[in-house]
């Protein structure tokens, strides 16, 4: 068997690519996707045809469109996350006890995935979306409970890109903070992600295994002193403390 990273099935990415693409412009023709993305227009249809026959994609005169069939299989994955399940009314309560927007993420890969939210503001990343683990703080509250070696394996595969000017770009700052947040159980993120908002989070681990976090997050001026580093982090300390119990 080969390396699984070596190999790719062109028709598969392809496949991939321009549901991606439909997503992104809310639909789509075939000219306009195949100088998107480089493909032949045949290809492209081709590829179209399919999907529209396997229920993934409508055609409506030329306009193609992504149908409800992805919702049921990212829904159908979600719930069967046994972290999702021990968490999902834990971050409805966190969200009405902090007033703020409650999130529960989960490890993917360099990333963590916004798996769940409840609040009302709106959030930078939507669910379903993901962000490296080193530039959120419910990123970096998974990645402290991470091995020495496997941070530094993250580092030199992953690299530490630039979200905002505050983002942690130095490895050696940044594992200085994983110590930090690892004796703590609590990560901040002060416009790390975004310039605008700010965030607390704490990781949800269980058996030394960093299964996730909860995270809290609000608008800069809103999310600050007092109610950022006391209030809202107790909660979501205990939040994530209760979950841990719930999984055990």
């Amino acid at each position: 068997m080969g390396d699984v990273d070596s190999v790719t099935v062109q028709a598969t990415a392809t496949s991939l690519q321009i549901l991606e693409e439909l997503y992104e412009r809310d639909g789509g023709g075939v000219t306009e996707l195949a100088d998107e993305l480089a493909v032949s227009k045949s290809a492209v249809y081709n590829h179209l045809s399919t999907l529209c026959t396997l229920g993934y994609v409508t055609n409506t005169e030329g306009m193609y469109k992504l149908t409800h069939q992805c919702l049921r299989i990212g829904f159908g994955t979600r719930e069967r996350n046994p972290v999702y399940q021990a968490a999902r009314g834990e971050i409805r309560g966190l969200a009405r006890n902090t007033n703020a927007v409650a999130n529960l993420v989960v490890p993917e890969g360099p990333n963590v995935v916004y798996l769940h939210r409840a609040g009302q503001q709106d959030h930078p990343i939507p669910i379903g979306g993901s962000v490296q683990l080193h530039a959120a703080a419910a990123g970096k509250a998974v990645l402290a409970f991470r091995s020495p070696d496997e941070i530094d394996a993250y580092v030199a595969r992953h690299g530490l890109d630039q979200e905002t000017e505050r983002t942690v770009t130095d490895p050696a700052t940044l594992r200085s903070e994983l110590r930090s947040i690892r004796d703590r159980k609590i990560a901040f993120d002060r416009g790390e992600l975004d310039g605008n908002w700010r965030c607390v989070a704490s990781p949800i681990v269980v058996d030394g295994d960093p299964m996730g976090a909860v995270s809290v997050s609000g608008p800069a001026d809103e999310m600050q002193g007092k109610r950022l580093e006391e209030d809202t982090a107790g909660l979501v300390s205990s939040t994530a403390k209760t979950i841990e119990l719930e999984l055990l």
